[in-house]
């Protein structure tokens, strides 16, 4: 067994070293009114369970879901694809830790779902690479003639655009960040895009603005667009680096980088191709949003902890799910059995639902991710005290 599973356990040791570095780094807002660290934890544990029976029934190759997210606006996006690998191995350490016997009795479906991952992550990118990190904080997904579209479609970036683009992202993200419970999982950023010798473009994704596989979707259905793309370029001379991180995200040293934009491009998917708007639309979105967000924070102000906590875990399972899954089984998502068993061993603990992290994925001096075939230590006496 250790044999065949010697190429993945590679795999394996490279991406805990890629996650522990990722998310070391916080980016966006913080949680503050909801169980995030429950819902991450119930997430990820439902992947453990659910992802490789779905890759096992898949008809479409790895191959071919990856050329349909070669686009903008799609649920086959970079950070879908990133959170289907990871989150799979993060639930599988959630589960060694307090189910051991479970997660080793799975050996040969964590197996399939990695091999699964690595081709498509390989073909979405495109580069040789898998993740941003091994391809120097880069992402150059987007195939060029869409790149050369909204090259054509940029216009020079004055004083008051910026201020619109300041305004813009930072409401865009604050929304975002509640319509997904809390997660940072509505923005895609790619690229650096090489234009020319002082230009590179950046492609800013947001999408899903209307929450369409969330029970609360009916707060926001008044949003005049589903998804759109801020396009913009920046100089490579005004920073000491940019790159696109492993979760999609720009990071630039100096980190505020809106100021220093130099064109931008407003643009909108929901005709199923990318429309050019008229930058007052940013305003329009903006004014539009700031009505809405009441009605959605009060929908999930109204729900029992236990609810919180299942509602909370959708959008971290519904946006890997999208990929490999069918659109009824995002609509109609409810927590796996075994998953949904662990729960009392967390829900009102916030360091024991994040044990994944504290104890396993980011302690010193061991594998973030156990490889395959790989005896680990029992639970503790702790773990093994709640769950008698």
């Amino acid at each position: 067994m250790a044999q065949d599973f010697q190429d993945l356990n590679r795999l394996i040791l490279s991406m805990g070293g890629k996650f522990r570095a990722e998310i070391v780094e916080s980016i966006g807002p913080s949680p503050s009114r909801l169980p995030v660290k429950q819902s991450f934890s119930l997430a990820v544990t439902d992947a453990f369970w659910r992802f490789p029976r779905l890759v096992g029934e898949r008809r479409p190759s790895p191959e071919a879901i990856a050329r349909r997210g070669q686009r903008l606006g799609d649920t086959v996006s970079p950070l879908s694809i990133w959170m289907l690998g990871y989150f799979f191995l993060v639930g599988r350490e959630v589960v060694l830790d307090v189910a051991a016997e479970a997660a080793f009795a799975r050996e040969n479906d964590s197996a399939e779902i990695l091999a699964f991952w690595r081709r498509l992550s390989a073909t979405h990118r495109g580069d040789g690479h898998l993740d941003n990190s091994d391809a120097g904080l880069t992402n150059r997904f987007l195939p060029r003639a869409l790149v050369e579209q909204l090259y054509q479609g940029l216009a020079p970036a004055d004083l008051e655009m910026r201020r619109l683009a300041e305004q813009f992202c930072a409401t865009l993200e604050a929304y975002l960040f509640g319509l997904n419970a809390e997660a940072q999982l509505g923005i895609v950023d790619s690229g650096p895009y090489p234009l020319s010798t002082d230009r590179v473009l950046i492609v800013r994704d947001f999408f899903d603005l209307k929450g369409r596989f969330y029970p609360w979707r009916e707060t926001v259905a008044d949003l005049p667009y589903a998804s759109c793309s801020l396009a913009f370029t920046l100089d490579p001379g005004d920073f000491q680096s940019i790159g696109i991180r492993d979760r999609a995200a720009l990071l630039t040293s100096p980190r505020e980088y809106l100021r220093w934009l130099r064109e931008l491009a407003l643009v909108t998917h929901d005709s199923g191709r990318p429309r050019f708007l008229p930058f007052t639309e940013m305003d329009r979105l903006v004014r539009s949003i700031k009505k809405l967000q009441p009605q959605l924070g009060d929908w999930f102000a109204r729900l029992s902890r236990h609810d919180a906590i299942v509602h909370g875990a959708r959008p971290w399972v519904v946006r890997p799910l999208s990929v490999i899954g069918r659109a009824e089984d995002c609509f109609d998502w409810q927590p796996e059995p075994e998953a949904l068993g662990l729960l009392p061993l967390y829900a009102d603990d916030d360091a024991q639902a994040v044990r994944w992290a504290s104890h396993r994925c980011l302690v010193p001096d061991r594998p973030s991710f156990v490889p395959l075939g790989e005896q680990v230590v029992q639970p503790s006496s702790a773990v093994a005290g709640k769950r008698g």
